[in-house]
């Protein structure tokens, strides 16, 4: 079986999850969700609009490793106070949601507001040790030497210092780990540097960009449209120039550089040239 159809069948079969209407439900993953999990490497970045679901989606990926796999470092990490305490709040109901689809009373070694330890003996009578740490990245340091074999960070476009958290992302994780970054944009800063070298494939990074018509009808963006005004493109950009364009703090009018961009048009070559 494909690793993505493992994923995904291992996570709609036993997570439940709040869904839109505070209604705890199956975990079925959505269009977006289904796409990066088929297309995902070793080295991954998302730009998205909002509550797309992926911070859901690696967090699952996080709690099954840390359920089912050995020796594993899980980390999932915001640079939003707010969503960090969601993250945690989310992973302690899919942990819940797995033992009672399965009947199953694990014992963690440690289970506290960041952190959950679960130690246990495989079938050849050999002990390993799981981890699953959650919560707020308070500096571009954290993890170094940690030897983490799965890392989450969201909104890192918040981050105070991309290039010094990507060179200890480096020192944290081992060999094979999974790094994926995903975030809203956050106006012309380091990150939107980042994000255009990775899409140009000069960071060793995949670059995945998801519009909000992965997510939503028509319906629902044209009612949004005239709910939010001048705010919608922040909130549900369509390209990733226009998430950056919406989104952080301009020197130039917001409207006219959108306006630039619809309306630019490619330089005519010279055929003698």
């Amino acid at each position: 079986m494909q690793k993505w159809r493992g994923y995904k069948q291992a996570i709609e079969e036993n997570f439940m999850i709040v869904d839109k209407d505070k209604e705890k439900v199956p975990f079925i993953l959505n269009p977006p969700q289904v796409d990066f999990i088929k297309k995902s490497t070793d080295r991954n970045v998302i730009l998205k609009a909002r509550k797309m679901g992926f911070s859901s989606l690696l967090l699952a990926i996080a709690c099954l490793k840390f359920l089912h796999g050995k020796n594993e470092r899980c980390v999932s990490m915001s640079f939003d106070v707010n969503a960090s305490t969601k993250q945690l709040e989310r992973a302690k109901q899919f942990i819940d949601s797995y033992m009672s689809i399965n009947r199953l009373d694990y014992k963690f070694k440690y289970n506290t507001k960041t952190e959950m330890v679960f130690a246990n003996v495989d079938e050849n009578g050999e002990k390993y040790t799981n981890t699953l740490r959650i919560g707020t990245a308070q500096t571009t340091g954290f993890g170094r030497g940690d030897d983490i074999s799965f890392l989450h960070l969201t909104e890192v476009s918040l981050a105070d210092n991309l290039e010094e958290l990507l060179a200890g992302v480096g020192e944290a994780v081992i060999n094979d780990a999974m790094i994926t970054l995903e975030t809203t944009a956050n106006g012309y800063n380091p990150f939107k540097t980042f994000w255009d070298e990775a899409s140009a494939g000069a960071r060793g990074y995949s670059a995945f960009f998801y519009e909000p018509k992965w997510e939503y009808s028509e319906e629902f963006l044209a009612r949004k449209r005239k709910e939010l005004g001048r705010l919608y493109d922040q909130e549900y950009p369509e390209s990733p120039e226009i998430a950056f364009i919406a989104s952080g703090l301009h020197f130039f009018d917001t409207e006219a550089m959108r306006w630039y961009l619809d309306n630019h048009k490619q330089p005519i070559k010279d055929p003698y040239v």
